[in-house]
């Protein structure tokens, strides 16, 4: 069996903590410390030994890291996704279609993560419903704004950034039990203030989906 390094926070650690951590080059090495700093998403190492895990866990505590050894079975996995391009909101379910326009209705309460930010792909939007059960997935240029007038602004309809925005705070509005990674909790703030684009992006698609990951193990921990 293969075992994680999972933060007890999101607390990104300093480079220089890591090398040492690393120093005695068993499982990783000071060399990986440059990688691992800049892409720290709550996870910080996989598809390691037991004994590794544990000596690392040691390590890194001493430099004031808190991590768990968390077998790999039990890190959620992600059901394949559902993509979608137009929605809508009412009050009792969010509304997806297909090609042919046929509705499908998902209750709020069904809504265990919303899940949005730039990872150096695209600009995204998902959501994981109950217990991974379920995973619906779209983009910034694959939704049809055109045909969502509720998520456009009518002074500037044409705005598809503060669409998005929109988006994504609706979902938050009708699903405040959900819970959010970092950049949709960004975009949900009270005022958004500096870089938009700055505050929604992951250095990779993988920290953007290990962040995922963390959240929903947090979760299911308890």
């Amino acid at each position: 069996m293969s075992y994680a390094l999972l933060q007890t926070s999101l607390t990104p650690p300093s480079l220089e903590a890591l090398e040492r951590a690393f120093s005695s080059g068993r499982g990783l090495t000071p060399a990986d410390a440059r990688f691992v700093a800049g892409d720290a998403f709550g996870m910080l190492a996989r598809d390691l030994s037991e004994e590794d895990a544990l000596f690392l866990q040691g390590t890194l505590s001493g430099e004031g890291i808190q991590v768990e050894v968390v077998p790999e079975t039990d890190i959620p996995r992600l059901p394949d996704a559902r993509l979608f391009r137009l929605a809508q909101s009412t009050d009792e379910a969010f509304v997806i279609y297909d090609a042919l326009d046929r509705p499908t209705s998902i209750p709020w309460a069904s809504i265990r993560l919303i899940a949005a930010g730039y990872d150096q792909k695209e600009i995204k939007l998902e959501l994981i419903l109950g217990d991974c059960e379920g995973r619906l997935a779209t983009s910034v240029d694959k939704l049809h704004f055109n045909r969502m007038p509720q998520y456009r602004d009518p002074r500037d309809p044409k705005n598809i950034g503060a669409s998005f925005v929109y988006f994504v705070r609706d979902l938050e509005a009708h699903a405040p039990h959900a819970l959010r990674n970092r950049a949709a909790a960004f975009l949900t703030a009270d005022e958004l203030t500096g870089d938009i684009t700055e505050g929604i992006t992951y250095p990779r698609p993988g920290a953007y989906l290990e962040e995922m990951l963390w959240l929903l193990w947090r979760a299911r921990k308890g």
